[in-house]
């Protein structure tokens, strides 16, 4: 209630009302109230802020994989994850990464047409392009991009793993740690002759299970294998193309790691080792491991750059990745490791009667 003064004047006597200010108590309530709205309404701004990063970083992940299928297109195969040469000094045994290849469908037709072929990612010529930051190749949600150091977001559907050189024995089966592979459970591993190896090898076991292989670029051919559109026979709805991943791209401890990397930790992901120690023998495969451990989706996100080649995202439950058929979607990250594992593999039928059928 307002409280009256009385004001005397010496020419005349009169009343006036003089409103009184806001107590202490109106106050504090005013202020508890704005509060309590402003609590209400921050998240969900944030929700909103969260749900456009990641909106974004679906539409730049399918600008990359509608780039990639575009490639596709135009070569009548899919391009290797990464293209290696034969380890002479002047090449440093790497050549580049698929997304040099997919340059000029991602608007940066200037840093391809300056791109030397004939020389490796780690080339005087080539490093300073490779250094520039392309922001459709990242995602808004990624905290570890750097504009100027050449970061990536996005990765291939590598399969089961790689292939290395071990002990003087090139194209050698590997999961995502390395791990040499015994996937058709014979005791052979890593053995130079193909046609030593078991009926079905290693080698083919390996190809059924993954869509992106590494290649050589120049000199011997060697690890010269591929997948067209054709030959992805459990369907191209079915079968994973890309997929996100934090942990790739610049890593602060390597000065050449960037998206021209051919690095298979930079360039790929890859599911989880279905087979114990990577021996498919009676009894050691389960699929349950495609999506467990380490390697589960987003169980890499808190590990350093380039040491976990396994797909990780900050958007809450989960991953956006893109199939090869064209459409993009949100993999949950507690996603069925069999049917993880069966979307990794283009040619799952083909592992039918063998120890890895899925």
């Amino acid at each position: 209630m307002k409280s009256k003064r009385i004001i005397s004047d010496s020419n005349a006597n009169r009343t006036a009302v003089s409103p009184a200010g806001f107590t202490i108590i109106e106050l504090v309530v005013a202020t508890a109230v704005i509060g309590l709205l402003i609590g209400l309404t921050l998240p969900a701004i944030q929700t909103a802020r969260n749900s456009a990063r990641q909106l974004q970083c679906l539409n730049n992940m399918r600008n990359v994989g509608i780039a990639l299928l575009q490639n596709t297109d135009t070569a009548q195969r899919f391009p290797a994850c990464g293209y290696f040469g034969d380890g002479t000094p002047a090449t440093f045994g790497q050549y580049r990464s698929w997304v040099v290849d997919l340059l000029p469908y991602l608007d940066q037709a200037q840093i391809y047409n300056n791109w030397d072929f004939e020389k490796s990612c780690k080339d005087p010529v080539n490093i300073p392009l490779a250094g520039q930051h392309i922001p459709i190749i990242t995602c808004p949600d990624d905290l570890s991009v750097i504009p100027g150091q050449g970061n990536l977001s996005y990765v291939l559907n590598g399969g089961i793993g790689f292939t290395a050189q071990i002990g003087g024995v090139h194209n050698c089966p590997v999961d995502g740690r390395g791990r040499r592979l015994d996937l058709n459970g014979n005791g052979i591993i890593c053995h130079s002759s193909t046609a030593d190896e078991g009926v079905p090898s290693d080698r083919d076991l390996f190809f059924y299970m993954g869509l992106f292989y590494n290649e050589t670029w120049k000199g011997e051919t060697r690890a010269d294998r591929h997948y067209t559109m054709a030959g992805i026979t459990d369907g191209a709805s079915n079968t994973l193309l890309i997929s996100e991943n934090l942990r790739t791209g610049y890593d602060p401890e390597s000065w050449t790691a960037n998206w021209s990397s051919p690095s298979p930790f930079l360039t790929s992901f890859y599911i989880g080792d279905p087979c114990l120690n990577g021996r498919c023998t009676t009894g050691n495969v389960d699929y349950n491991r495609a999506n467990s451990g380490t390697s589960a989706i987003n169980a890499g996100i808190k590990q350093p750059e380039g040491r976990a080649p396994f797909p990780s995202s900050l958007h809450a439950g989960g991953v956006n990745v893109g199939y090869c058929d064209g459409h993009f979607a949100f993999l949950s990250e507690k996603i069925d490791g069999k049917v993880y594992a069966a979307l990794a593999s283009p040619q799952g039928q083909a592992l039918a009667g063998t120890l890895l059928e899925q």
